[in-house]
């Protein structure tokens, strides 16, 4: 009898990561990101020098309010898209989707027109009074974005979604790198940045309109846009509120260090995120568009997911390990060598920021594994207890402490505890819900 671990054993798993769907598609996924990152990165050290930190520091504090705000728009219906059989239903889900968050927009828009410039003077944020009447414009472009991308996730084209993301970064870094020769500007930086949703919406639709329509599904009663509604109601109760208020307590640090110690803190913290940010985007998107429908199928299928789930967890580990641990090393050398002199003290928030962000990286399997779970009201409950802790952190370094690095330290070590809790409680209810599955078989 052959031992099992034998010479051709290798050869033999080579062969079946070649022929998995799974791996094919995250390898597609990941080769368009990775142009749309290495473009990001090449332009961003030249965006940096021309705007300098303190516009960073508006335009970081306008998309943490828009951030915040993304959720509430389309009530997250969107996600529902890959979950449905039928593709008709997906359909009215990305209708419904639509509907609601263009009727959100409107009513902010409404808002905004009526106590906008109150509300800004009330929370100290007056650099943000010019430009809120772009707000509704981010989040309508969000949720379309939204809607094509898992439109595109659910018939597998991965493809387009990754030649859009090339496109979608030269252009708009293009856009930001020539307006500020033009004019190196707060308002230019948060103009162009504004059209960040669009741009990308618009290069996945000229992407659709060129290319191959799905096939037509067979004939079949269509779902009104109630009862769909009805059935994904979890998505609006569960999951919007849960993103709302992770979107809250996450971007909240930088709308704390614009109005308690000005746009140069919050300038900082606002290049760190979006220069860690990268390699979740750069890899974590991805996987996230691959795993969320293939999780979607296992579970369709009751199959066992916790297998899936940890062995992303231990890709993204040994990933992210290399990617942030440069910066937990050399932080504030390789932030002034990259951005310029003005920059150093970014690097010290990088430092932390790494840490935190590397405990997202490595749960990002399970996070995109809620929806398809049906963990929505379980994490609803962990993000408002996720809240009040990183609210205590926040008032910790900002009241108490009184110092801007303070802020970011105390929001770090509540992140990391947060990210690695989540991981442990999707795997846990992920294996808990297998074990009570009876397999088709059975049932036939």
């Amino acid at each position: 009898m052959e031992h099992p671990l034998t010479p051709e054993m290798p050869q033999g798993l080579l062969a079946q990561l070649r022929q998995s769907r799974l791996v094919r598609n995250l390898l597609t996924a990941v080769s368009g990101t990775a142009g749309a990152q290495l473009i990001n990165l090449a332009l961003i050290p030249v965006i940096m020098r021309i705007y300098g930190p303190e516009a960073f520091g508006v335009v970081g504090t306008f998309l943490s309010l828009t951030i915040i705000l993304i959720p509430a728009c389309a009530l997250t219906w969107s996600m529902a898209i890959v979950l449905p059989l039928r593709h008709s239903d997906a359909q009215g889900l990305a209708r419904l989707a639509l509907w609601v968050a263009l009727a959100v927009s409107l009513l902010v828009t409404a808002v905004l027109l009526l106590w906008g410039p109150a509300l800004a003077r009330q929370w100290n944020l007056e650099l943000l009074t010019p430009y809120l009447l772009l707000l509704p414009v981010v989040m309508f472009s969000s949720a379309l974005l939204e809607v094509l991308q898992q439109w595109l996730y659910r018939h597998g084209r991965y493809a387009l979604t990754a030649r859009a993301a090339t496109c979608h970064a030269l252009v708009y870094n293009g856009m930001r790198s020539v307006g500020g020769w033009f004019q190196n500007s707060a308002t230019m930086l948060v103009v162009t940045t504004a059209l960040y949703y669009v741009v990308h919406s618009l290069m996945l639709l000229i992407g659709m309109a060129l290319g191959k329509r799905p096939a037509p599904e067979a004939a079949a009663p269509r779902k009104t846009l109630r009862e769909l509604a009805s059935e994904y109601r979890d998505f609006p109760l569960f999951r919007a509120p849960q993103q709302l208020i992770n979107a809250l307590s996450v971007h909240m640090p930088t709308l704390v260090l614009a109005s308690l110690f000005g746009a140069l803190p919050a300038g900082y913290f606002a290049l760190c995120l979006q220069v860690l940010a990268m390699p979740s985007n750069f890899i974590g998107k991805a996987v996230g568009s691959v795993y969320y429908p293939r999780i979607t199928e296992a579970i369709h299928a009751r199959e066992a997911v916790t297998g899936l789930l940890l062995r992303g967890v231990g890709a993204m580990a040994a990933v992210g390990s290399l990617a942030f641990g440069a910066i937990v090393v050399a932080g504030p050398w390789l932030f002034s060598l990259a951005f310029g002199q003005a920059w150093v003290e970014a690097g010290e928030y990088a430092r932390w920021l790494a840490l935190s962000e590397l405990a997202y990286f490595v749960a990002l399997p399970c996070q995109v594994a809620i929806p398809a779970l049906r963990l929505q009201g379980l994490f609803l409950g962990f993000e408002v207890l996720a809240t009040v802790l990183r609210i205590s952190a926040v008032a910790f370094g900002a009241l108490w402490i009184g110092n801007a690095l303070a802020v970011v330290i105390a929001i770090c070590v509540v992140n990391i505890v947060i990210y690695l809790a989540m991981l442990v409680i999707v795997v846990l209810k992920a294996n808990a819900w297998h074990a009570t599955q009876p397999s088709l078989a059975q049932e036939a």
